[in-house]
């Protein structure tokens, strides 16, 4: 690693560089998989990602357990009704969603999506 390339990483602010990790982690075009940046509304789609925030949201009176992933070039919450936790998804965790995404409040949502932890 030259020294032009060390200046460089340490210029560039801390969200550009884990955007750019995220991206290069994952291939959204391989089998099907659609990049969230891309992904349509209101049709069954398949994306990969990487868990990047975890929260319990009271929905009804029900906890719902909301899992934010980024592929670097986007964001979509996947809510899961009736759940606090779910065994193996974690901060960091690659993930692949399936399912319907919607827009709410200016943020792609997927309902209960089919989930399958990748290495």
């Amino acid at each position: 690693m030259g020294i032009r390339n060390m200046v460089k990483g340490l210029k560039t602010p801390v969200d550009e560089l884990d955007r750019q990790r995220v991206q290069g982690r994952f291939e959204p075009h391989r089998e099907g998989r659609v990049a969230l940046s891309e992904c349509p509304l209101r049709q069954k789609v398949e994306v990969i990602g990487e868990v990047s925030r975890m929260r319990v949201v009271p929905r009804a009176g029900c906890p719902s357990l909301e899992i934010v992933v980024s592929d670097g070039s986007g964001e979509a919450t996947a809510v899961f009704h009736g759940r606090r936790r779910i065994k193996g998804i974690g901060p960091g965790q690659a993930i692949a969603l399936c399912g319907v995404a919607r827009q709410s409040n200016g943020r792609m949502v997927f309902l209960n999506p089919a989930y399958t932890l990748l290495a």
